[in-house]
C-alpha cells in the first residue's frame, strides 16, 4: 500500500511532467499555425502577382492577335482594285465584301465612299460623317479600332468597329470596315480566367468598362471603381493617366478586408487597356486544399511528438514515484544486508513523409503518379477491350532552351502553363490523363477514341492549337510543339508505349519539328 506521502509526491511528480508537455505541446501548435498561415500567406501574395502579370500579358496579347487578324483581312481587302474603280457600281462593291465575309462571320464587313457614306445591300446609303471615329479616319488616313457601342435588333449586342483607309496615291477614296461582336472578346478573357481567380476587365479609349469577368457594369468608369478602393503609393487619377497615355503598371489596393493586386496596359493595335485583378482571400483559399497536405503533415507531426513525449512524461513520473517507493524499502533492507536495482530503458523514432501529385506550374500530374495511374488505365483496357483505341502521346516544347536562353525563363513557364491547361482539355475530353513527364515534355493518354483516322484528326487539331503566340515584354513569342504517339496492342506494356511514341516524337524532331508522327505496333507511320 502507498502512503500518503508517497501518493502525494508521484502525483505532484506526474502533473509537473505533463504540465510541462501540455504547455510545450501548445505553444509548438501556435508556433506551427503561425508559420503555416505566414508562408502560405506570402506564397500567396507571389502567386498574385505572377497571376495577375501572366494573365494581363496574355489577354492583352490573345485581344491584340484577334483585333490584328481584323485588321489584316481589312488591309488586304482594301488592296483590290475593285474599290477604287468609279466605274464599278457600290453595289457591286457590296456584294464582293458580302461574299468574303459570308466567310469570315464578321457582323458585316461595309464600303465607305469618299464623301463618308456607308452603302449595304438592301438598304439606303447612309452618311456617317457624324461619327467622331469616321472623323478620325478620313483625318488622319490610318486604320482604326473603336470603342465598344451598342447594336443590333435587340439594342443589347455590344460591337465594336475595325476601320481600314483606302488609299489611291496618298488620297483618302474611302474606307471599308467590319463590325466585331464583342461576345468573342468576353468569352476569351472568360476562358483565359476560367483556371484562376482573377478577373480581368476590358478598358475603352475613355476609361469605361467595355466587358468583364466580374460582375463590373458595361460603361461604367475606371476612375470611380479605383476610386472606392484603398490605393497604396498610387491615386486613381494616377493610374488613369498612365492608360491614357498607353502605359503598363501595377498596383495593390484593400476593399474592406481584401487586399488586391492589380496588373493593367495597353493593347496593341486598338487604345484599349486590360486589367487583372487577383484578390488575396481567393487565392489564398484556393491554395488551402494542395497546402492542407503539408498542414495535416505538421498536425501529424505534431500529434506524434506529443504522443511520445508524454508517454515518456509518464513513465518519468512512474520512476520517480517508484524510485520513492525503493529508496523506503531500501531504507528498510539495510539493517538486513539487501539490495535492489532497477533500470529503465527508453526508446522514440518519428519519421513521416509526403508527396505531392500535380506539378505546381502546368496543373499536370507529376511522373510518378502519372505512370502509377497509367498502369491502372492500361490494366482495365486489357481486361474491357471495347474497340476503342488506346493512344499514348508525348508532346515535347520545341526549343525550350533557345526560348530561355533569348526571352527569360517566365516566357517558357507561360508556354509551359498554357500548354498544360490545353493538354488538361484533351485528357478530359477523350477519357485521359496528362501528366508532366520532363522539363519541356508532357504524356497524354487519349482513350474515347473510335477509330485511326479520328485519332488522325485529334493529333492534327492538336498540334494546331498547340502552335500559339506567347507575349513576353512585349514582344510576340512563336511558339509551337512536336507530337509522338503510339496505339496499344494487346502484345505491349507501358513501357514499350512510351518507348514507341517517343521514337514516334524523334521522328517529327528530325522532320522539321511542329507535326506529329504516329507510331503503331509492326508499322510506322509519318505524317
Amino acid at each position: 500500500m502507498k502512503t500518503k506521502k508517497q501518493k502525494r509526491v508521484a502525483k505532484s511528480a506526474e502533473a509537473l511532467a505533463f504540465s510541462n508537455v501540455h504547455r510545450a505541446f501548445i505553444v509548438c501548435l501556435i508556433l506551427g499555425m503561425m508559420i503555416f498561415l505566414l508562408q502560405n500567406a506570402f506564397l500567396t501574395y507571389k502567386t498574385m502577382k505572377q497571376t495577375a502579370r501572366t494573365i494581363q500579358q496574355s489577354a492583352s496579347a490573345q485581344t491584340s492577335e484577334k483585333v490584328n487578324e481584323s485588321l489584316k483581312l481589312l488591309k488586304s481587302l482594301a488592296s483590290l482594285p475593285i474599290f477604287y474603280d468609279p466605274g464599278i457600281a457600290w453595289e457591286e462593291k457590296v456584294a464582293k465584301l458580302d461574299q468574303i465575309n459570308e466567310y469570315y462571320g464578321y457582323m458585316f464587313i461595309c464600303y465607305v465612299d469618299e464623301d463618308i457614306v456607308v452603302y449595304t445591300l438592301g438598304e439606303e446609303p447612309a452618311s456617317l460623317a457624324s461619327r467622331d471615329h469616321m472623323q478620325k479616319v478620313y483625318a488622319s488616313k490610318q486604320p482604326y479600332v473603336t470603342d465598344s457601342f451598342v447594336a443590333g435588333a435587340d439594342g443589347k449586342t455590344l460591337n465594336y468597329t475595325v476601320i481600314v483607309p483606302l488609299l489611291q496615291d496618298g488620297v483618302m477614296t474611302g474606307s471599308l470596315f467590319a463590325t466585331v461582336v464583342l461576345d468573342d472578346t468576353s468569352a476569351l478573357l472568360q476562358e483565359i480566367t476560367s483556371t484562376t481567380t482573377a478577373d480581368a476587365v476590358l478598358i475603352g479609349s475613355k476609361g469605361q468598362v467595355m466587358c468583364s469577368t466580374n460582375d463590373t457594369p458595361y460603361g461604367a468608369s475606371i476612375l470611380n471603381i479605383l476610386s472606392g478602393y484603398n490605393l497604396s503609393h498610387v491615386t486613381a487619377d494616377q493610374i488613369e493617366e498612365q492608360m491614357l497615355n498607353r502605359q503598363a503598371g501595377s498596383f495593390q489596393s484593400r476593399s474592406g478586408a481584401d487586399l488586391m493586386y492589380t496588373e493593367y496596359g495597353p493593347v496593341e493595335n486598338a487604345n484599349w487597356d486590360i486589367v487583372v485583378t487577383v484578390s488575396f482571400w481567393p487565392e489564398f483559399f484556393s491554395i488551402l486544399p494542395s497546402a492542407g497536405f503539408v498542414l495535416l503533415g505538421m498536425l501529424l507531426l505534431l500529434s506524434g511528438v506529443y504522443y511520445f513525449v508524454n508517454h515518456h512524461a509518464r513513465l518519468q513520473a512512474k520512476s520517480i514515484e517508484t524510485m520513492v517507493k525503493s529508496v523506503q524499502e531500501i531504507q528498510k533492507k539495510v539493517c538486513q544486508g539487501n539490495d535492489s536495482t532497477e533500470l529503465f530503458d527508453y526508446e522514440n523514432i518519428i519519421q513521416l513523409s509526403s508527396k505531392g501529385l500535380n506539378d505546381d506550374l502546368t496543373g499536370a500530374f507529376t511522373r510518378v503518379i502519372f505512370l502509377d495511374r497509367a498502369e491502372a488505365m492500361l490494366r482495365e483496357k486489357q481486361a474491357n477491350r471495347d474497340g476503342q483505341l488506346f493512344a499514348l502521346c508525348f508532346i515535347d516544347l520545341d526549343d525550350l532552351k533557345t526560348l530561355n536562353d533569348h526571352n527569360g525563363h517566365l516566357a517558357g513557364d507561360m508556354a509551359l502553363q498554357r500548354i498544360g491547361a490545353l493538354l488538361r482539355e484533351y485528357g478530359a475530353k477523350y477519357d485521359g490523363l496528362v501528366g508532366r513527364y520532363g522539363g519541356d515534355e508532357f504524356i497524354l493518354i487519349l482513350r474515347d477514341i473510335d477509330s485511326r483516322e479520328e485519332l488522325d484528326a485529334v493529333l492534327k487539331e492538336l498540334v494546331g492549337r498547340l502552335k500559339f503566340n506567347v507575349r513576353c515584354e512585349d514582344k510576340e513569342i512563336a511558339t509551337h510543339c512536336s507530337i509522338g504517339a503510339s496505339i496499344w496492342h494487346q502484345e505491349l506494356t507501358l513501357g514499350m508505349l512510351i518507348a514507341n511514341a517517343d521514337k514516334a516524337l524523334y521522328d517529327v524532331k528530325c522532320h522539321g519539328k511542329a507535326n506529329y508522327s504516329i507510331f503503331m505496333y509492326g508499322e510506322h507511320d509519318e505524317i
